[in-house]
């Protein structure tokens, strides 16, 4: 049997990353979440020698401590975390945000939806690109 896909959530508001969980469920229940408060937080949770890591890294831009564009900086620079896609998801819509984030490697962008319908029909998209259609590395392959 075949792990489940896992996502690690990286948000600082609780409502947001409780929305995000909840939804996600109605749309892949096999997903498993794991969530964090900030980037240093992501950062120190997946440089821990045994944590497994994520298929895909969901980060919020404007959080405490480090905020997503700092994460991106950091994280894009260890080769253990490089491979591993970091798709944004802010309430931002900014230019120089957007542009921020993909010259610090993100994976893709996308903007919070105003709408519970709009936000579930958007993690159905998310989902079914990251898990079905683009073939990423596997985990067990990349180096530790």
């Amino acid at each position: 049997m075949s792990r489940p896909f896992t996502v690690l959530l990286v948000e600082d508001e609780l409502a947001d990353a409780e929305l995000f969980q909840d939804l996600l469920s109605e749309v892949a229940a096999d997903i498993h979440v794991e969530h964090v408060e900030n980037g240093q937080a992501a950062l120190e949770l997946l440089q821990r020698p045994q944590t497994p890591r994520p298929d895909l890294i969901v980060l919020d831009l404007n959080m405490p401590v480090m905020n997503g564009h700092d994460f991106l900086v950091q994280a894009k620079t260890v080769p253990e975390l490089r491979a591993i896609p970091v798709m944004v998801l802010s309430t931002s819509d900014h230019p120089d945000d957007i542009h921020r984030a993909y010259d610090g490697y993100a994976s893709g962008y996308v903007v919070k939806p105003g709408s519970y319908q709009e936000y579930t029909q958007v993690l159905d998209t998310v989902q079914a690109y990251w898990r079905g259609l683009v073939r990423l590395p596997r985990l067990e392959d990349l180096a530790r």
